[in-house]
């Protein structure tokens, strides 16, 4: 028996790899799965229950990262970002730099690696001595994870998240040790961002266009040790037992069986923060128009806000509030470790995407969720207010919406006078390139848990 150590680092990661059946491939492939992880007891009982299995669960300790550390990872983050800023002639990649310069020893600091960084982004093999010079770092003083990883005894390590600190100090250990490590990247924005820190031997992607991806920024990966295999959070939709009932679903949020549904689905509050006056806007065109219709909110999972109450209670008939069922630690909020998705939220958004009309959010993944069912996305694309900090031409400037090409897989919501017109729009099943879109970003997604299987075994 094989056995291969899963890192968790944080809850977010739950759903794509330990709800799916990457978990279950691997067992019938005759593995054992040992959980490296940072996330709490409660989300290691949800993973047990999904698969009726207890499994063997080792706690990451906490990496704090020395002063020199830090200093080379975000140097090198930087000299990535305009590097790739050059690569791809897009300004808005550097929207990924936000360091907090609160003070005037973080501003020495950070000006201090702005300074490096666009030193060594002229000059790309400056960038990777970068690179090799931090997984020195990290080994000099690895002793505590090198002995982790040397008392489980393990055959191969595969790390779920690209960028989480937690893994960094336990893909170093194994690569001390010669135990063969995995990477997947975990978003299908994430590559062009620069913060590829947990090195692994190879890595697994979403699709060609992300392996292209891959190639661009990191020419220094071998394409043979990138492969496609899909992601996992597409799977779930393809079997129907991840649905609730029509009644259900409808008796849970008090739907009107009368009218049709359209799904907003908010964002973060940093990325979108004007929301609530967009959904405001939708709503107030409905009430007024009397249009057949009915609003099934989403809020991002870890907006706890409450920014929406205020237009959900003074439209309760339009306006159905679907929560994501995720849990929180009360008392650490901001912990990502903390944070998970429950099983049971994978059914509600499913069913949302399945029995909702269409969907309409600023730029989010959900369009892709809704084009499983082959249902359409709405893209706001106006300022509702005027503000100093936010501009609604920067978001679809952002790399990963290159990935349209030509394709016209969205309706775009360019103003409120556009709202009524949408609206009619989408309920008139409008022929779009949504799943060409999708294709594009993902491949495989009804096989990605067994593809993700077969590869981590070949490895071994």
């Amino acid at each position: 028996m094989k056995k291969i150590g899963i890192i968790i680092p944080d809850g977010t990661g739950i759903r794509n790899y330990l709800y799916s059946n990457v978990v279950k491939s691997l067992i019938e492939k005759d593995c054992e799965i040992i959980l490296l992880h940072s996330i709490s007891q409660a989300a290691l009982d949800e993973i047990n229950h999904v698969h009726g299995i207890q499994f063997k669960a080792v706690q990451i300790p906490q990496f704090i990262e020395s002063l020199q550390q830090r200093f080379i990872r975000e140097t090198i983050s930087y000299a990535r970002l305009l590097r790739n800023k050059s690569l791809t002639k897009n300004d808005s990649l550097l929207n990924n730099w936000r360091p907090k310069k609160s003070n005037f020893k973080k501003k020495y600091f950070y000006n201090l690696v702005e300074f490096v960084g666009r030193n060594i982004s002229r000059n790309y093999s400056k960038i990777v001595k970068y690179e090799a010079k931090y997984q020195k770092a990290v080994a000099k003083n690895n002793q505590r994870y090198v002995e982790i990883v040397k008392s489980l005894n393990l055959d191969l390590i595969f790390s779920t998240h690209q960028r989480a600190m937690n893994a960094i100090p336990i893909v170093v250990a194994a690569k001390i040790l010669n135990v063969k490590t995995v990477g997947a990247i975990f978003s299908w924005d994430n590559v062009p961002k620069a913060r590829l820190s947990a090195r692994t031997n190879e890595y697994i992607v979403w699709s060609q266009y992300m392996k292209e991806e891959m190639s661009l920024y990191y020419p220094e990966i071998s394409e043979n040790n990138i492969t496609i295999t899909g992601t996992p959070q597409f799977e779930f939709y393809y079997n129907e037992k991840n649905r609730y009932s029509k009644d259900t679903f409808y008796d849970k949020f008090n739907l009107d069986k009368n009218k049709r549904i359209i799904c907003f689905s908010g964002d973060d509050a940093l990325t979108s923060p004007f929301d609530p006056e967009f959904l405001t806007d939708i709503v107030k065109v409905i009430d007024t128009n009397k249009l057949n219709i009915q609003i099934l909110l989403r809020r991002a999972p870890v907006d706890v806000s409450g920014r929406f109450d205020s237009i959900v209670n003074t439209y309760p008939e339009i306006i159905k509030n679907a929560p994501p069922l995720w849990n929180f630690d009360k008392n650490s909020l901001q912990s990502w470790q903390t944070v998970y998705p429950t099983f049971e939220d994978i059914k509600l958004l499913i069913s949302t995407a399945f029995y909702c009309e269409a969907v309409i959010n600023l730029g989010s993944t959900m369009a892709h969720d809704f084009a499983i069912f082959n249902k359409p996305a709405v893209y706001v694309n106006y300022n509702p207010v005027i503000s100093k900090t936010w501009n609604i031409d920067t978001i679809y400037k952002f790399q990963h919406f290159r990935s349209m090409g030509d394709l016209k897989p969205v309706i775009w919501l360019n103003s409120k006078d556009e709202i009524e017109t949408v609206l009619k729009k989408v309920l008139n099943n409008p022929i779009l390139d949504n799943e060409k879109w999708l294709n594009v970003i993902s491949e495989n997604r009804n096989i990605a848990s067994e593809n993700i299987a077969k590869k981590l075994v070949s490895c071994i």
